[in-house]
Formats: C-alpha cells, structure tokens, sequence
C-alpha cells in the first residue's frame, strides 16, 4: 500500500539522520530514532552473520568500538516504501559506506568500502516513527 507523503518524508529525515549520527559518532542521539528492543542483522555477502543486536544500547555500544578512531561516510538512497498497516511501513534502501579505520603496522590506510541493501521496519509510536527492525545484506565489501 502507498506510503503517505508525510509519513514517507518523515521516515526519510530519520534515516538520514541515523546515518549522519552513526558517522559523527553521536550514539545518544540514535537511540530516539530506534524502538527501545530491536531486531538488527547485518549479513556479509556469503549470508553469514556479521552482528545481530537486540537492543539499541548493544547496537550503539558494539558499533562505536567497532568504529572508535576510524571515519566513515554511509550513504542510503532510492527508498522503496510500502505500508503495512497504518502503525508500520517497510523500507527498503540502497547503501554504500566507506570507513577508514586507524593505521596499523602492516597496513597504513585499512579501510572498508560496502554496497549492499537495508530493508527494515518502522513502527509509529507515540506519534514518532522508530525503526524496529533492520537486515543490512552487504552485495559486496571491498578490504584493503
């Protein structure tokens, strides 16, 4: 079913802003964007599981060691959105992020460059649309 305009704009600044928060490392300010208990399955391009989290506190905590000191740019376009009732919508994104992680030893620009999918699902509560459910499905990750 259509998504409204409101609705499907109000979705897109949220997603826009998790991924800027995510890249300014502004933890407090995903978690209003989220459901307090969630469902967030990353999955490398072979299908097995990169993280799984529950909640948003352990997305937040594990993501910001995994990310302490690099930097990174994500990227999201072409929504698809679809209604699944008048309390939840599933989303469907184009990704790409790069991170550029701290120098090591054997290597002294480590960095990560991902294309792949988000698809997830936005509840509305109190008013307010918070994701509740997301699948990262990486098509490729480029290492070097």
């Amino acid at each position: 079913m259509t998504v409204s305009y409101e609705t499907a704009e109000a979705i897109r600044q949220k997603k826009a802003q998790y991924c800027r928060f995510v890249d300014e490392r502004r933890w407090e300010d995903i978690k209003p964007l989220v459901a307090p208990r969630v469902d967030f399955l990353f999955l490398a391009p072979d299908g097995s599981t990169i993280a799984h989290f529950e909640t948003v506190d352990e997305f937040t905590e594990q993501t910001g060691k995994f990310l302490d000191r690099a930097r990174s740019s994500h990227r999201v376009a072409n929504s698809e959105l679809r209604e699944i009732s008048e309390t939840q919508v599933e989303a469907i994104w184009a990704m790409e992020d790069y991170i550029v992680f701290p120098a090591r030893e054997d290597n002294p620009t480590p960095t990560m460059h991902g294309y792949g999918h988000y698809y997830e699902v936005w509840e509305l509560s109190d008013g307010e649309w918070r994701m509740s459910s997301l699948k990262l499905v990486r098509q490729i990750i480029d290492e070097a």
